[in-house]
């Protein structure tokens, strides 16, 4: 875990890039033990060399001399687990890259809505659903107190109930949800 201007040196370009990265949303946060976010630097550096072009751009500082690698030498054990590992870095960041743009296309094609919105509608709807239910039940009340065989109490509640909830169905087809029509609604239940 690293500050973002820790990260800008490691990667050794400068803080601006780092912000620039931030807004992209190419950076990968996490929380350090004191509970401060932080660059998770592995992740970050995996999503980076998956997106950027490595021909565009170059670092802020001269980079120090960087040990050449052997071109002939045979691959061992650390480098297959470091290759694993970045590759499930990858599969990790394409999978998060994936969920947000399905997001992003489901709140843009209003399959989301905000969870204030999805509340409000969600207890208009539960009071809705009560005050039909308790106006079939008192259109029959005097049926139900004069019968006296269970089943047939039953059955008058089932069908009250029944027809309370299609009642309550054909009102949200006729978009009895909507703010306009809100007090109409509430009104015509009773």
């Amino acid at each position: 875990m690293l500050t973002q201007a820790d990260f800008a040196k490691r990667r050794g370009v400068g803080k601006s890039a780092v912000s620039n990265w931030k807004k992209a949303g190419l950076l990968v946060f996490a929380e350090d033990a004191a509970g401060r976010m932080m660059v998770d630097a592995g992740r970050t550096e995996a999503r980076l060399n998956a997106r950027l072009d490595p021909t565009r751009g170059r670092p802020a500082t001269a980079p120090e001399a960087s040990p050449v690698l052997p071109l002939a030498a045979e691959p061992d054990d650390g480098s297959l687990i470091s290759q694993r590992n970045l590759s499930r870095v990858r599969a990790e960041v394409a999978e998060e890259d994936l969920v947000g743009k399905r997001m992003k296309n489901a709140e843009l094609a209003r399959e989301l809505v905000p969870a204030v919105e999805a509340e409000r509608r969600l207890g208009h709807l539960g009071r809705m659903a009560r005050e039909r239910v308790q106006s079939e039940l008192r259109s029959r009340a005097e049926r139900l107190a004069a019968e006296r065989e269970p089943r047939a109490i039953m059955a008058l509640l089932d069908e009250a109930t029944d027809k309370a909830f299609a009642a309550l169905a054909s009102a949200i087809a006729g978009g009895a949800l909507d703010d306009d029509d809100e007090e109409d609604v509430t009104a015509e239940a009773a």
